[in-house]
């Protein structure tokens, strides 16, 4: 058996398409859940089909100042850098969500 045979071999999906459902099995707040996979296509094709940013909306809670949202606009090629470095040295901001921008406000400077 060759390596790519013995790695593809723990990953037969469920559906024609590539797709399937696996359980989350890493110690988390999801654990006991499922999530879903597909198999993509190499990384340039698959980034041509992602929005050019998005925006992450955080929420800020503590004794000291009232409860708020942030919203930073987040160009995709640095968004998995960003979202570490937030959920690392946030503190009491929290992301609260994150979504497709196709143009972010011209006010964030985001795409200078």
């Amino acid at each position: 058996m060759t390596d790519d045979e013995a790695r593809e071999q723990f990953w037969i999906p469920d559906n024609p398409d590539g797709s399937g459902w696996a359980n989350v099995d890493w110690v988390s707040a999801s654990r006991g859940s499922r999530y879903h996979y597909r198999h993509v296509g190499p990384i340039e094709e698959e980034r041509s089909n992602l929005p050019p940013f998005y925006r992450v909306v955080t929420r800020l809670e503590s004794r000291n100042l009232h409860a708020h949202e942030n919203s930073y606009y987040v160009a995709r090629d640095h968004l998995a850098d960003f979202l570490a470095e937030l959920s690392l040295a946030g503190g009491s901001e929290v992301i609260w969500h994150v979504e497709p921008c196709p143009l972010p406000p011209p006010e964030s400077r985001a795409g200078d």
